[in-house]
């Protein structure tokens, strides 16, 4: 990578504002994307370093950067002061201007980076520029943390696609459903107030025609819901009800169809979004592709066992949410995955950084599926 130099010890005010900072970038959630979330904070000289003169986070796509917002609450205290950024200040000119060229001529002595900016108009040119222009530059500092905190934006990077975040909710005996097709509640209150807030943090939330159908959810998070909240209903063929909630107006509808044509049952006011065909009805590559160009960084799937079969079929799923109610429905009830063609147990797909926690009397399993190659 350009311009990358391993951390250094760090001083106790650093880790301090890079904490801040991290904690600082989570304000740009729903809002900054395509762009990463940043945060920034500037320690100016006064108590030994530790004084913090600025603080600053990327609000939204086409907005001011953090570190520009941070630079203006510090005025003439950023003069020989360090700035502590969760991201590689952007060097190229955009919507705004470069953050390198702000912070040069602020007279920022130090900066110091949590990780680089993969995208390929930078990957360290802005390490690279600033220390030209005379700015020390460390970059590492809770690299990791600013990686989890931005898993959204680096995805994206690396793959044009939304990320997807499946949720699912079962029985012991892994049933979604009974016989008869019904749900409400698998789960307990405490189960479903976090589901909620999974709502919340995402951008958009994803279910099929048969959800759509069977249970008429109106897939709205908890209030109040970023104005770029968007609910998706895959629909492949099938006509939905014009009355179905998740046409009403308290949020933004987007249903993803098969072919160019506008289907002739999508209520006047809902999107649309044309994809190629695929299992199971669309092509879902191209269906997160899709989400991204409408300015969705993470999709909440929540559809019922065909969807939730074809994505983890197609390698598409980045993170699994799995709740787990004390109850049994038997061989009758509905499960919650389809065939996946496994045929041993060392084929078995695993969950990486698994993390477990009770709510109520349920069980929540979360983490990443390990897709073996092939």
């Amino acid at each position: 990578m350009k311009g990358y130099t391993p951390p250094v010890s760090s001083e106790p005010a650093v880790d301090s504002a890079m904490r801040e900072a991290l904690a600082l970038s989570l304000n740009g959630r729903g809002g900054a994307f395509p762009n990463p979330m940043v945060g920034a904070v500037v320690l100016g000289n006064g108590d030994g370093g530790s004084l913090v003169v600025g603080r600053g986070w990327h609000g939204c796509c086409g907005g001011p950067h953090a570190e520009a917002v941070a630079l203006d609450e510090a005025g003439e205290l950023a003069r020989g002061a360090t700035l502590v950024v969760t991201l590689e200040p952007c060097c190229h000119t955009g919507r705004t201007d470069p953050c390198v060229e702000r912070i040069i001529s602020s007279g920022i002595s130090r900066v110091v980076a949590a990780m680089a900016d993969p995208d390929p108009r930078m990957d360290g040119r802005g390490f690279e520029a600033l220390r030209a222009g005379g700015v020390e530059v460390e970059v590492g500092l809770m690299a990791e943390e600013a990686a989890r905190l931005n898993r959204v934006y680096l995805h994206y990077k690396r793959t044009g696609r939304s990320f997807l975040h499946l949720k699912l909710a079962a029985t012991l005996d892994g049933r979604i459903a009974a016989r008869d097709g019904s749900s409400r509640w698998i789960t307990s209150g405490p189960a479903r107030a976090r589901a909620g807030s999974m709502r919340a943090e995402a951008g958009a939330v994803l279910v099929g025609a048969g959800t759509v159908l069977t249970d008429d959810p109106s897939l709205l998070p908890p209030e109040p819901q970023s104005p770029a909240y968007c609910r998706l209903v895959a629909a492949g063929r099938r006509p939905l009800p014009a009355g179905a909630k998740v046409f009403d107006r308290r949020a933004r509808t987007v249903v993803a169809h098969p072919g160019e044509s506008r289907p002739y049952w999508v209520p006047e006011g809902v999107d649309t979004l044309p994809l190629p065909e695929g299992p199971p009805g669309l092509d879902l590559h191209a269906l997160l592709e899709g989400c991204a160009s409408l300015g969705v960084g993470e999709v909440l799937c929540e559809g019922g066992a065909a969807l939730a079969t074809s994505l983890v079929s197609e390698g598409l799923v980045d993170r699994l949410s799995f709740f787990t109610a004390p109850a049994l429905l038997g061989g009758e009830g509905l499960p919650v995955f389809g065939p996946l063609g496994i045929g041993s147990i060392s084929e078995a797909l695993e969950i990486e950084d698994a993390r477990i926690e009770i709510l109520g009397c349920d069980v929540l399993v979360e983490g990443g599926i390990v897709h073996r190659p092939g």
